[in-house]
């Protein structure tokens, strides 16, 4: 339907994303008018956490969108390369992007037009690839071109469904729709960010929904131990197959996961969390290091100021904001100033030592049966030879 390029604007004197009308699509007038909806309906949104819409029109027979350039990978991008070097993402770098796309899906379901009449939308695509993590460490929700609204002139065709089906909602696949379905996505997210792999998936679109509707949807920790269970409860309660049984708005699902970080003292910043990512990054396949251990010495590296677990000057000069930040970024600001501590990731650091120190008394144990078992084999050894003169 289009494609979508970096673009440099004269009048904004910055990088844009340019999403333009493709040329066979421009010739549909259903696919036009579903476009300037698509126009129309992002440039209401205004949100640290959703991607910022500059400007839209029609230049010559081109339609476009001029949309904020998010530099950064989409979380897509993150667990391929962890799968592929150095492990699952760790949970307390999860349960920062979670709450993050928390926030942003809190603010779409709520907004409201002009006139103050709830637009009731829902994105209906919430998936790894449209969840971009920037430069920053701010998470940008991106891409409501299947975004619905409730009051939308534009109707989806009965029987069809928008969106990725590895990501799709048992309710959604049969015609029901509201904002709970995005949850339901949220939770898929959480799931593979947690585990590495996706979590309904098969060779074939009706395997997949076959998955969907009556898989089995195991706790993220049964593939990775390092997954506490308060945080195994937040994603089941997410993927509940009965809507009313899952979380029932945004604002629910985060507190909960702002709850578990709080429980295990895991709260990592956002400058913390993109040192992080940086660094998974630059490693390659067959790393010895993995990623949680990279995170506790991250989390407990001193910094200029003494404080621990802070970032240190060098890797803060590469965090910078492009432009001033807005009246939402201010106020997430101070709500990250509110709810992060200075000392994170305790219960996952006390957990790897643990198993750490285990595996050294092991080891002792061994070494000294083993050498109990040489002086028993020598002494026996030595006796035989004084028996027979030698």
């Amino acid at each position: 339907m289009a494609s979508v390029h970096v673009a440099e604007s004269r009048g904004l004197r910055k990088r844009v994303a340019l999403k333009r009308l493709l040329p066979h699509a421009a010739d549909n007038p259903e696919l036009v008018r579903a476009f300037i909806n698509e126009a129309r309906l992002v440039a209401h949104l205004k949100h640290a956490n959703i991607a910022q819409t500059y400007d839209f029109g029609k230049v010559g027979d081109t339609y476009f969108i001029a949309m904020e350039f998010v530099p950064g990978p989409t979380v897509g991008q993150l667990i391929r390369q962890c799968k592929a070097t150095v492990g699952s993402v760790p949970f307390p770098i999860t349960l920062n992007i979670l709450c993050q796309v928390c926030d942003a899906l809190a603010y779409a379901h709520k907004l409201c037009d002009d006139d103050g009449t709830p637009l009731k939308l829902i994105h209906r695509d919430v998936s790894p690839p449209n969840i971009i993590i920037s430069n920053t460490g701010t998470v940008k929700l991106i891409d409501f071109g299947v975004a619905k609204m409730a009051r939308s002139s534009i109707q989806t065709q009965v029987g069809t469904v928008k969106g990725k089906f590895s990501f799709m909602a048992p309710e959604y696949l049969s015609g029901q729709l509201d904002s709970r379905v995005d949850l339901w996505a949220l939770g898929a997210v959480a799931h593979e960010l947690l585990t590495n792999k996706v979590l309904f998936d098969g060779p074939d679109d009706i395997s997949v929904l076959d998955k969907v509707k009556r898989g089995p949807i195991v706790p993220p920790s049964r593939m990775n131990p390092d997954v506490p269970p308060d945080l195994d409860a937040v994603v089941l309660t997410a993927l509940e197959r009965d809507p009313n049984r899952r979380w029932q708005t945004a604002e629910a699902m985060r507190t909960a996961l702002a709850n578990v970080a709080d429980e295990l003292k895991s709260t990592v910043t956002n400058a913390q969390m993109m040192e992080w990512i940086e660094w998974a990054f630059t490693q390659k396949p067959g790393t010895e290091k993995t990623g949680i251990s990279q995170l506790i010495q991250l989390l407990e590296k001193p910094s200029d100021q003494g404080v621990p677990g802070a970032i240190n000057a060098a890797a803060a000069k590469t965090i910078k904001v492009d432009a001033e930040p807005t009246k939402a970024a201010k106020r997430s600001a101070r709500k990250e100033r509110l709810v992060t501590t200075p000392r994170v990731g305790a219960a996952m650091v006390k957990r790897h030592r643990g198993s750490g120190r285990l595996v050294i008394w092991m080891m002792l144990l061994l070494i000294s049966i083993a050498g109990g078992l040489a002086a028993y084999r020598f002494g026996i050894a030595a006796r035989i030879a004084q028996a027979i003169g030698l």
